[in-house]
């Protein structure tokens, strides 16, 4: 007795693919977007906190809720 191999793509099967695909997107775009909340809630603390607003302390806010730029040049390469 044969057995035939059966490799093709059901819909249910393409529509999980594609589902997945779509979760992990999400998952990269919420994770930028709350890095950026996080970022400009920074920034108008302090400048409410103070009345004024620096460029260093734009740079400050930035290095903490962009641990990774502490240790990258300007364009974004990794030191040392």
């Amino acid at each position: 007795m044969h057995v035939k191999n059966n490799t093709k793509m059901t819909p249910l099967s393409m529509l999980s693919i594609a589902a997945i695909f779509l979760i992990l997107i999400q998952i990269t775009l919420v994770d930028a977007a709350q890095g950026l909340t996080k970022y400009y809630n920074c920034v108008t603390r302090d400048a409410n906190n103070q009345g004024t607003l620096s460029l260093s302390d734009v740079e400050i806010c930035y290095d903490k809720v962009f641990k990774g730029a502490q240790n990258a040049d300007a364009d974004g390469r990794p030191l040392g």
